[in-house]
């Protein structure tokens, strides 16, 4: 007898899973998936048709190293308070065109230094390089669970996602709240929360994303009162396949830096006249000069003090003091509203009337000095704060002594 025989061959692909598929397209095959190919023989020996089995073929997915995405945080503004002074930027990285996981190595850079010395980026975390964990989508899917080819280790991870990970689903990112894999078949992945917007379909990369930290110092000042403006990116490259690069746009740092000027005028009250270098105050009601006044004993002069920062950022703790010449001048107290001492204009040209007394206010006369803590914010022990721009101003009289 002729004996007919038959081969017959199933092939199950991603863990013998093929029946979950059924009916998908598929875009990826996530790597480490077991792509299993089972055959068997059907013959009839003359008296019985038997089976036998070939052993199994078991083929492993690669990684295909892909072009990772990276993005910029915000820019920073901050005071600079001298050598060094840090700022931290934040930088989004995700893996993508790939099907598994990869370690990247993550590298800033600055770009351009403006009125500084010295300056500096680090990274800040996490650690390069970094691993970012990969994974493609398998029929079945919900808004808050995710079937995924198991990567033949089971535990509390698949392909380098893990619990707590931030992942990207097509439009959407959300954050892993467990991963269920028992090294064979299909893995679960369970979304924390309302999950995805839309539940995906088969053949949708699975990415995991992380922020980068990096600390920028400022280095050196070079020009007082002028911005340090600092730029830097950040470049995020595959180890496996270092052509697989991507480059953030430039984050832009900005150091602002106060300069105050104080500049003094006077004028005769008793004598009125004019002289060189002219300062009007429309808010005091007059003029004042830098030089030619002249002024006869017994009469009275009237000082202003007028603080200006011309920086780009605030100054603070600022407090104004003068030395009176006692030797030739006295103090004339009680001569402002209220028998008060000292006439203090604000940044919005609003007046107080302060003591010579200590502790009751921002001014303080221990002869022969005058000290007024000035900007916003200025108490009896401490100066305050002028921002960038503005004008703070302080007026006292004297009386020429005899």
């Amino acid at each position: 007898m002729k004996n007919i025989f038959r081969i017959n061959f199933s092939l199950f692909c991603l863990l013998l899973i093929l029946a979950a598929f059924t009916g998908s397209a598929w875009a990826l095959t996530a790597s480490n998936t077991q792509i299993i190919n089972n055959a068997s023989l059907t013959y009839n020996d003359g008296t019985v048709t038997r089976t036998v089995n070939a052993l199994p073929v078991v083929v492993t997915v690669s990684l295909l190293p892909g072009t990772p995405t990276v993005t910029n945080g915000p820019d920073q503004t901050t005071p600079y308070t001298g050598p060094n002074t840090p700022l931290t930027n934040t930088f989004t990285i995700t893996a993508s065109n790939t099907n598994g996981p990869d370690t990247y190595s993550l590298t800033p850079a600055i770009t351009a230094t403006v009125n500084a010395t010295g300056s500096g980026v680090t990274l800040t975390s996490p650690t390069s390089p970094v691993l970012l964990g990969a994974t493609v989508t398998l029929s079945g899917c919900t808004t808050t669970s995710l079937n995924v080819p198991s990567d033949g280790v089971s535990g509390p991870a698949v392909n380098g996602i893990a619990n707590g990970d931030t992942i990207v689903v097509g439009p959407d990112v959300a954050t892993v709240n467990t991963v269920t894999n028992t090294g064979s078949g299909i893995a679960t992945i369970t979304l924390n929360g309302t999950g995805l917007s839309a539940a995906p379909g088969a053949g949708l990369l699975v990415g995991e994303q992380q922020t980068v930290t990096v600390t920028v110092d400022s280095g050196t000042i070079t020009t007082v009162g002028q911005n340090i403006v600092i730029t830097k990116h950040l470049t995020i490259a595959s180890t496996t396949d270092p052509t697989k690069t991507a480059t953030s746009t430039d984050i832009t740092d900005t150091y602002t830096n106060g300069l105050a000027t104080l500049n003094k005028y006077v004028r005769n009250i008793t004598t009125p006249a004019a002289g060189g270098t002219i300062y009007s105050y429309p808010a005091a009601g007059t003029d004042y000069y830098l030089t030619g006044i002249t002024a006869k004993p017994g009469e009275v002069l009237e000082y202003i003090l007028v603080a200006y920062n011309s920086g780009t950022g605030n100054v603070t703790v600022a407090a104004i003091t003068d030395a009176l010449p006692t030797t030739f001048v006295s103090l004339r107290t009680g001569a402002y509203p209220g028998t008060t001492d000292f006439t203090y204009y604000n940044e919005s040209n609003v007046a107080s009337y302060l003591t010579a007394a200590s502790g009751d206010d921002a001014a303080t006369y221990a002869a022969p000095t005058l000290t007024i803590n000035v900007g916003t914010g200025a108490t009896s022990g401490a100066g305050g704060t002028i921002a960038s721009g503005a004008t703070v101003r302080a007026l006292y009289r004297v009386t020429v002594n005899p």
